[in-house]
């Protein structure tokens, strides 16, 4: 859901005297959480048998699966990603004859809502690991907030009324009044971490945040 306090409203005014107008700009944030987490697993299997660590690959997977099932994760929501396989003899230029034949590399795309879900299943990879599975990766999660849309009337009003304040402000210390707008121009909505220590992609609490700039007539 979209939070309801503003936690930042700014203006800033420059008169123009050429033409007697006042140049404003109305800066808004909006705290917002994210409504989508997606996240990666990689495993890998090795063996001379090929089978074999196909079938290692599986178990791997199912493995995934049941963990993840396990912090409220639906089964749509768990998605296997593409397999691949190295043959060792077939690489003219590995030295390395002690080691396995094939290695294969495989995991499972997570894409969901449960953000909760999400965050404690990655706070508890080590039993998914404990259980045998060979992760090779963990990239994520990630958290994409999805109804900017939604949010931006609300934005943009808010920092119109910021512009507009400035404007009046800047008339009243001015000994002039305020007149129609000459012009307007919004500045595109952007998307903030809340803290910057970490990117915006990793964080499920995000700052939208837009600029807008008002001519008003001075007379």
């Amino acid at each position: 859901a979209l939070a309801c306090a503003w936690i930042l409203g700014q203006q800033m005014a420059s008169l123009r005297p050429a033409d007697r107008t006042v140049q404003v700009r109305g800066a808004a944030e909006l705290p917002v959480m994210a409504d989508l987490a997606t996240w990666t697993l990689n495993f890998s299997a090795s063996g001379n048998d090929l089978l074999a660590a196909q079938q290692d690959m599986a178990k791997n997977i199912d493995a995934a699966r049941t963990f993840l099932s396990g912090f409220g994760l639906k089964p749509e929501e768990i998605e296997p990603m593409s397999l691949s396989v190295s043959d060792a003899q077939a690489n003219p230029y590995n030295q390395n004859a002690t080691g396995p034949r094939f290695t294969l590399t495989s995991g499972v795309a997570v894409r969901t809502s449960n953000l909760e879900g999400v965050a404690n299943a990655k706070n508890n990879l080590g039993q998914l690991v404990g259980g045998g599975v060979v992760l090779t990766g963990s990239f994520g999660p990630n958290y994409t907030f999805s109804k900017l849309n939604e949010a931006k009337p609300q934005l943009i009003s808010r920092a119109t009324a910021e512009a507009r304040k400035a404007a009046e402000q800047f008339a009243t210390d001015s000994g002039a009044q305020m007149g129609a707008i000459r012009r307007a121009r919004q500045g595109s909505v952007e998307i903030l971490g809340r803290d910057s220590y970490l990117s915006e992609a990793e964080q499920a609490n995000k700052v939208l945040r837009v600029v807008t700039v008002v001519d008003y007539e001075l007379r």
